[in-house]
């Protein structure tokens, strides 16, 4: 899952403005990161995502034009203790693109919305750092996969919170929520809803005068 939040940047190109601002709602091409061979013997089964923008072009300004996110699923071939934890069943992924074709899908989809603009400063933010940092090169090096290089920064959510509220979220989205004051958005371990919460913290912190950087170390 990614929501692309348009955060009002000064110098932000113009011609991107009007998409950010509707404040629209879709999916990637369908399947877009639902299956994905495992790193070790087929552990990681399959992986959720699908895109939203959102408008934040009110908000104090912050370091980016855009801020992206990102958040992965998996299951294990044979779950022993939460086996409906993300939702995710091999109905959901059989027969979709392979990690190839939707790496591929998701670059063309950074092209068309000017996201490759070396004018255009965007991050991905994630709920920790498992998704970019464990997860998503771990699959690309069993895969023999290159990893696109807007892939290696983001902003892990729990280390801004923490910055900004003094605490650190044991419990993640929830503790996160319950300190913002803030009604959580559908399930837990849902790829789609955790974006939704992510997003919505971030707004929220955004709102709060909080500036966002990223909290990655370089590769």
């Amino acid at each position: 899952m990614i929501a692309l939040l348009h955060t009002g940047a000064a110098k932000f190109p113009q011609n991107l403005l009007p998409r950010a601002r509707q404040a629209v709602c879709s999916l990637l091409p369908a399947g877009v990161l639902k299956e994905y061979s495992s790193i070790i013997s087929r552990k990681l089964a399959s992986h959720g995502f699908g895109a939203c923008m959102a408008a934040m072009s009110s908000f104090p300004p912050q370091r980016y034009h855009y801020f992206l996110v990102l958040d992965f699923e998996a299951t294990c071939d044979k779950p022993q203790i939460h086996p409906q934890l993300t939702g995710i069943i091999q109905g959901m992924v059989d027969g979709q693109p392979s990690l190839q074709q939707v790496l591929e899908r998701v670059d063309e989809w950074m092209a068309k919305e000017g996201l490759l603009d070396p004018s255009v400063k965007s991050i991905f933010v994630t709920c920790g750092d498992w998704d970019l940092k464990v997860m998503l090169p771990g699959q690309c090096q069993y895969l023999g996969l290159p990893v696109a290089d807007y892939f290696k920064q983001w902003i892990n959510l729990k280390k801004a919170y923490s910055f900004a509220m003094g605490s650190w979220p044991k419990n993640g989205l929830l503790d996160m929520n319950k300190g913002l004051n803030l009604q959580h958005i559908g399930r837990p371990h849902s790829g789609i809803d955790d974006c939704k919460n992510i997003a919505n913290i971030m707004k929220t912190l955004a709102h709060r005068g909080f500036i966002f950087k990223q909290t990655s170390k370089p590769f």
